[in-house]
């Protein structure tokens, strides 16, 4: 399955507490994290969406389309950020990705496309863990995640067991991503400072 079937989504709605500010506006060299992201999405999506309730923070991102949760709960969740990016996508699958995660590897990402199948959900899993900001969800996935926000039942994860989910093969994550650096979070000073800026 080609990328223009698919929407790209970008989570930009965290609260960057552990931060103390906006990380997606963060820097390396010249630009914001979230500009590296979207720009990389850019080369292989028609389609882009950032799911965040400050739009006005990313004059920057030209040609992108800003959407704002479209429900309001207690807690800050990216399960909102996935429901109301597949709501509001003019695809049936789209892949998700956080604001905070520059290092996209686009021949991985090429690889999740073309496995793209018939599932709810292709995520990658690796070390017994599942990557649930590095993956594709399709819009059959609308009621059971609509149901888990209503119970206040938050974690992305729990969503894979109610739904058709494919594990993206972890030796072929591996040969392209070999350090694995596609799914490094900036989410803390200690990481962004490591990366020398």
């Amino acid at each position: 399955m080609g990328a223009k079937k698919v929407t790209a989504l970008v989570l930009a709605g965290g609260n960057s507490t552990r931060m103390g500010q906006n990380k997606a506006l963060l820097k390396i060299g010249s630009k914001s994290l979230i500009e590296i992201v979207v720009e990389k999405l850019q080369n292989l999506f028609d389609e882009i969406i950032v799911v965040t309730n400050s739009p006005e923070n990313y004059p920057m991102l030209k040609n992108i389309r800003f959407e704002k949760d479209c429900i309001v709960t207690p807690v800050k969740n990216s399960l909102v950020g996935i429901y109301t990016g597949l709501l509001k996508s003019s695809n049936d699958h789209v892949f998700v990705v956080a604001c905070d995660m520059p290092f996209l590897n686009m021949d991985l990402v090429q690889h999740m496309l073309s496995e793209l199948g018939n599932e709810d959900v292709l995520v990658p899993f690796l070390e017994g863990h599942y990557e649930p900001l590095h993956a594709i969800y399709n819009k059959r996935c609308l009621y059971n995640i609509k149901h888990m926000i209503d119970i206040g039942n938050y974690k992305i994860i729990n969503l894979y067991d109610d739904v058709k989910t494919i594990k993206v093969n972890e030796k072929k994550i591996r040969r392209l991503d070999p350090q694995l650096k596609s799914f490094m979070n900036i989410n803390t000073k200690d990481i962004f400072g490591s990366l020398g800026k």
